[in-house]
This record gives C-alpha cells, structure tokens and sequence, in this order.
C-alpha cells in the first residue's frame, strides 16, 4: 500500500454498517479481543484495518418467531457486545450517537454501534422496539428476506404488498425515537412504501447495486437515487452472492441442483448446517463443498459497486456495509477487516477524489446519524 492511500486511510474516520459478528461471541464463544478465531471482525483485525465503528447487528433467524426465541436471542447479542466492551474498556465501547463516534475516533478508542436485522424482532409490539432502543439499539432492518407481519421481504412472495398500517406505525415510531430505518432485505412495494412515511433520511446498511448483480437483495438505480434525494445513506456489501452475477448464478445453479427438503432460506444462504439433520446434513456439507469451487470475485468488483453508486446517488449517498462473519466467503482481498485498506487505496488509483474517499468510508454515515438519531 502507498504511502499516501495509508495515511488517508489510517486519519480517516472509517465505518462499517454491518457486520453480524456477535453470532460468533453467542454461537461460537469467540473472544473478539484476540485474533486467534476465525471472526472476520476483532480488536486486532479492527486496529489492523483502521476500521473505527463497526454497527453489531443482531441478526435473528426467522425460525426462531416459530420457536418464542427472537426476543431472547437480541438480547443475547446485545449482551454479547456489551461484554466485549466490559472485557477490553480501553479498546472499545458501546456508542449511541455521532457524538460519542466522533469522541472514540479522536480518543483512539473503537467504537460498537447496537443493531437488529429483521423487525420479525419485536414481536410486532412497539413497546418492545422502545425497550430495543433504550438499549442502545440506532437502526433496524425492517425485514429479513422474509416477510414478516408486518412487512414483505425481498425472497418471499408478496403478502402485504409492502407495509401494513402497522409497518407505518413501526417506521414513524422509530423516525420519532430516532432509529435508523434500514431498507437492505425489504422487498421493492416496501421500499417504496418506506420513503412515502418515513420524515427522516434511510439507511441501506448493507445492499449492492442491482445494475451490476441482478439480485433481489440489491437496490435499482432508482432506489439508490430516491435514497440520496431523501438524504440517506447507501453501503454496498461483500457479499460475492450479491455482488458479482457470476458467482450468483452459479450459486442459485448448485442451490436448485442440490435442493435439500426443509432447507431453509438462511440455510442456502448462509451455508448453516444449524436446521438439518441425517442425510439433509450430508447433503448441505456436498452443498457446502461444491459451493467453495465457485470462483469468488476480487475486491475490486465492490468498488465497481461504490464508484456504481457514487455516479447515481453522488459521493454524499454511499458508505460501507460489508456483512462480515455473517457470510461463508468474502471477496479475494477483503478477506476480514483488517483488509479495508486495500478499497481506500483502489478508489485513489481509480481518480476518487480524497474528499470523496473521507466521504465513503465514514463521514457520510456520521452525517446520518446527526440527523436520524442527533448529534
């Protein structure tokens, strides 16, 4: 790396918008201040990569409406991330608003945003998203890719055409807390929906662009530009699934050729073996296996993505999501998050502007956050 792209990385405040890493504290019982497990994000990695905020997403399984679990299980990751931070109080802690980024980021001290993916969540009851929110939860995913109650996310066949008079409840309630709206996951009748109600900017923590990979997961070019004209933020992803049309297709090829009875969405998504058992289990790990010969794109098709999306929404609209430790590959070169200098050091050699590059890797979603949850 040059030595100019490091200092510009190294002195700028760097976000990443999502990052599913407390399934490996829960999960896995990974300690996140040592590099010795297989956790994409860590206190090392972080410091290794310059990366300063990292937002701790909850992810929760859409099963576990079924099992009475989902409640428990936020609960479980929020804890997870606050003990990581009672653990190492002079690495990282816990910040609720751009005020408290802004001094970690001059402290030198790491920062953990709390976040929910998928509103199936709260048990469709506001109370419990105020209690959410009164725990340091700043943004959530309306849906996952399913649909849930209240919303339809973006894999399951329409069933409310968007969102419902509750959905519209959800989404003014969270611009009145100050919660971010997070539109990654949500179907497109949703999307839309969302930005006819909501009085404050979106974010789309974690979503490519549908012009390069064509991906229910990923955003339009018009979604992208309604984003920006409501003074949001949109983050690309890693995912290589949604980010090179390649690799999608040859995925949802071995997915459909090896179709397992009972899989569920996250299980062909994400790899889990979690849900299957006897001979559906020897079918996932041929799954598994046939999946990790697919050639996996480089680092530089997410910049395609950025600079994508800086030409549609402007360098003002557009920040990092990459859905580490919540995907079984990664891009060459990004391989956790001690490699987010190689994307500073790509968008030089491509003519961004620093200011530009200042702009994605974290100033843009500072803003955001100023003016969704205050200053």
């Amino acid at each position: 790396m040059d030595a100019k792209a490091r200092e510009l990385h190294f002195s700028s405040l760097l976000i990443d918008c999502h990052v599913d890493t407390p399934d490996r504290i829960v999960d896995h019982g990974e300690d996140l201040g040592s590099d010795n497990n297989l956790s994409h994000v860590n206190i090392p990695n972080m410091r290794a990569g310059g990366l300063d905020v990292a937002f701790f997403s909850a992810w929760i399984r859409p099963e576990m409406i079924d099992e009475k679990q989902s409640i428990k299980r936020v609960l479980q990751d929020l804890d997870a991330v606050k003990q990581l931070c009672n653990d190492y109080p002079d690495d990282i802690e816990i910040a609720t608003s751009a005020a408290d980024v802004k001094r970690c980021f001059e402290s030198g001290k790491l920062a953990g945003v709390l976040c929910i993916e998928g509103g199936h969540a709260i048990e469709d009851d506001l109370g419990v998203l105020r209690q959410f929110f009164d725990l340091g939860v700043r943004y959530m995913t309306l849906t996952w890719s399913n649909n849930n109650n209240w919303a339809d996310g973006c894999l399951d066949p329409p069933k409310h055409h968007g969102l419902t008079d509750f959905g519209v409840d959800v989404v003014k309630e969270m611009n009145r807390i100050g919660m971010m709206v997070d539109v990654s996951h949500v179907s497109e009748e949703t999307f839309w929906d969302v930005l006819k109600v909501t009085t404050k900017p979106v974010i789309a923590s974690h979503s490519a662009a549908r012009a390069i990979c064509d991906h229910p997961r990923n955003l339009w070019d018009d979604q992208i530009k309604a984003v920006a004209e409501g003074g949001g933020v949109v983050c690309p992803t890693f995912v290589p699934a949604f980010i090179s049309d390649e690799y999608r297709k040859t995925h949802e090829r071995i997915r459909d050729e090896h179709a397992i009875a009972g899989m569920s969405i996250a299980d062909a998504l994400r790899g889990y073996k979690g849900s299957l058992k006897g001979s559906d289990a020897a079918k996932m790990a041929e799954f598994d296996s046939l999946i990790k010969q697919i050639p996996i794109p480089s680092f530089e098709v997410v910049v395609d993505h950025i600079e994508h999306m800086i030409d549609v929404a402007g360098p003002d609209h557009v920040g990092l999501g990459s859905d580490f430790d919540g995907v079984p590959s990664l891009p060459i070169g990004l391989e956790d998050c001690s490699k987010l200098p190689l994307i500073t050091e790509e968008l030089l050699k491509r003519g961004q502007p620093e200011s530009t590059v200042k702009k994605i890797l974290g100033e843009n979603v500072l803003r955001l956050m100023e003016e969704t949850i205050g200053a």
